[in-house]
C-alpha cells in the first residue's frame, strides 16, 4: 500500500536537512519512496492513501538511547524506610528492592506502558537497560514481546550485577537475547555499574560482547560512590577499569559519566565510546551534573536518554538545555549542542550499535516518522529549527507516529495496544509487586 503524508512542513534532517513547506512524504511498505513539494507528489501519487498533516510538522521519529522500562512500577510507590539521604540509599531502598520483586507478567506490563508512552511522544526506537535480579532468565523475552507488539525497534540487555551474587545468570540472559535477535530487536551486553560487578563478570561480559560484535551498556560514575568504591576495590578509576578490561569501543554506551576526570574523558574520546546524558534523572537523584558540553565539544558522541524518568525526549532535551545554561552560568551555551545531541547523536549512536538507519527522512530509507501538531508562529527554516524545537515544539503534541511504515499511533490513538486494558492490568500487577517489596 502507498501512503502520502501531505500538507505539513517536512523536516528531513540528515546532511542536507531540507525544510519543505508545504511538503509531503510517500511511504510504500516499510520505506520512504519520495520526499518533496506537496503539489508535485500529489500529481505523481494521485491514487495513494492520504494521511492529512496540514498545519503539522513531519520529522524523523525520535530515539531514546537509555531507558529503564521496568521503572514503571516505581511510580507512586513510597518505600517503607526513612527517606533516602544519598544515592546509595536510593538504590538500596527503592531500585534494588523493585528489581528483586519483579516477575514475568510484571516485566511485560512495565515495558508495555512506557512503550505506549514512547509512541505518544514520537519515539520509535529505544535502547533499554533492564534490571531484574529475581527473574533473570527469560526476562528479556518479555520486553522483546512488548516491543514487537508495539511495532517499535529496541536494543535490549540485562544489567548483570554481583550485588546478589547473580552476575553469572545476568551474563547468561544477555547471551540468550543475543542469540534470539530479530529484525527489530537486537541485544547488547548489560552491566549494572563498576562497583557492583566483579572482575569475573566483567571479563565474561567483555568476551560475550566480542563474540557477538556488540557493545557494553553500563552505568558509569553516576555518583561519586562509584568512583570511591572502584578505587578502593580495584585501585583504578571507573573508566580506567573499563578501558583495561576491554569495555570501551564504538559500540559501547556509558551512562551518566558525571564524576569522571579529564583523563577518563580522554579515554572515552580515544575509544570512540558513546555517552548517554540523563538530565532529569541526575537532578532527581541529586548526583551532580555531567560535563556534557565539554564531552560533546571534545568529539565524544553524547546523546540523551531518560533513565526511566519518562519517555518524552523533547522535554528531556529542553531540560538538558536549561540545566546546561544554569550549571555553566552562561546564556550562550547549549543552544546548538543539546538539540544536536537529540536529533543527530541519538540516531547516530543507535545506528553505530545496530547498523540501522534512523535519523533522516530520505528516499529509500525506513519510514520512521513523527507528525507533530505544531503550527509555527514565525518562519521555520533549517537555520532556526533548534529555536523552534526548544521553545515551541517541546510543548506540542505528537499527532501520529509511524514505525517502519506502520501507523502505530494515528491522531492521538494508539493502534497497537488496547490502552485501557494495559493500564488496568498494570495497576493490578503493581499492587502485587509493591506487596512483594513490603
Amino acid at each position: 500500500m502507498t501512503t502520502l503524508i501531505e500538507g505539513g512542513t517536512v523536516i528531513t534532517m540528515g546532511a542536507e536537512n531540507r525544510v519543505i513547506s508545504p511538503g509531503g512524504v510517500v511511504i510504500e511498505g516499510t520505506d520512504v519512496i519520495k520526499v518533496g513539494p506537496l503539489e508535485k507528489l500529489r500529481s505523481e501519487y494521485s491514487s495513494a492513501e492520504v494521511l492529512d498533516a496540514r498545519k503539522k510538522i513531519i520529522i524523523p521519529s525520535l530515539v531514546n538511547i537509555h531507558h529503564h522500562l521496568y521503572s514503571t512500577f516505581a511510580r507512586g510507590f513510597a518505600p517503607p524506610e526513612e527517606p533516602a539521604r544519598n544515592f546509595t540509599q536510593i538504590l538500596e531502598n527503592l531500585w534494588w528492592k523493585l528489581d528483586r520483586a519483579l516477575f514475568r507478567e510484571a516485566i511485560y506490563l512495565s515495558a508495555a506502558v512506557p512503550l505506549m508512552e514512547s509512541l505518544r511522544h514520537g519515539v520509535t526506537a529505544v535502547i533499554d537497560h533492564h534490571e531484574s535480579q529475581s527473574y533473570q532468565i527469560g526476562s528479556l523475552d518479555e520486553i522483546k514481546r512488548a516491543v514487537e507488539e508495539a511495532g517499535m525497534r529496541a536494543v535490549l540487555c540485562l544489567g548483570a550485577s554481583d550485588r546478589f551474587d547473580r552476575g553469572e545468570r545476568g551474563v547468561v540472559e544477555n547471551e540468550r537475547m543475543l542469540r534470539k535477535e530479530s529484525e527489530n530487536v537486537m541485544g547488547m551486553v548489560g552491566l549494572h555499574a563498576s562497583f557492583t560487578v566483579n572482575d569475573d563478570t566483567l571479563k565474561r561480559s567483555v568476551q560475550l560482547a566480542e563474540e557477538f560484535n556488540t557493545g557494553i551498556h553500563v552505568h558509569c560514575a553516576e555518583d561519586g560512590s562509584d568512583q570511591e568504591k572502584t578505587r578502593r576495590m580495584y585501585s583504578k578509576e571507573v573508566v580506567e577499569r573499563f578501558r583495561d578490561a576491554g569495555v570501551l569501543g564504538e559500540k559501547s554506551l556509558l551512562i551518566h559519566c558525571i564524576h569522571i576526570s579529564d583523563r577518563e574523558m580522554e579515554m572515552i574520546r580515544e575509544s570512540g565510546t558513546s555517552v548517554a546524558h540523563n538530565p532529569e534523572s541526575n537532578m532527581n537523584n541529586a548526583v551532580g551534573y555531567a560535563p556534557v558540553l565539554r564531552m560533546y565539544n571534545s568529539g565524544i558522541d553524547v546523546g540523551i536518554g531518560t533513565d526511566g524518568m519518562s519517555s518524552d525526549m523533547l522535554s528531556q532535551a529542553r531540560c538538558a538545555f536549561l540545566i546546561a545554561r544554569h550549571q555553566e552560568r552562561d546564556p550562550t551555551v547549549g543552544f546548538s549542542e543539546i538539540p544536536a545531541m537529540l536529533l543527530e547523536n541519538n540516531p547516530r549512536i543507535l545506528n553505530k550499535i545496530t547498523g540501522w538507519d534512523y535519523g533522516e527522512i530520505s528516499e529509500g530509507g525506513r519510514a520512521d516518522i513523527a507528525i507533530l501538531d505544531y503550527s509555527p508562529a514565525t518562519p521555520l527554516t533549517a537555520d532556526n529549527l533548534y529555536g523552534h524545537l526548544l521553545f515551541g515544539m517541546v510543548s506540542s503534541f505528537v499527532d501520529t507516529t509511524i514505525s517502519g511504515g506502520r501507523i502505530v499511533m494515528r491522531h492521538g490513538k494508539i493502534t497497537v495496544f488496547d490502552e485501557e486494558e494495559i493500564y488496568a492490568a498494570s495497576r493490578e500487577t503493581a499492587e502485587k509487586v509493591w506487596e512483594r517489596i513490603k
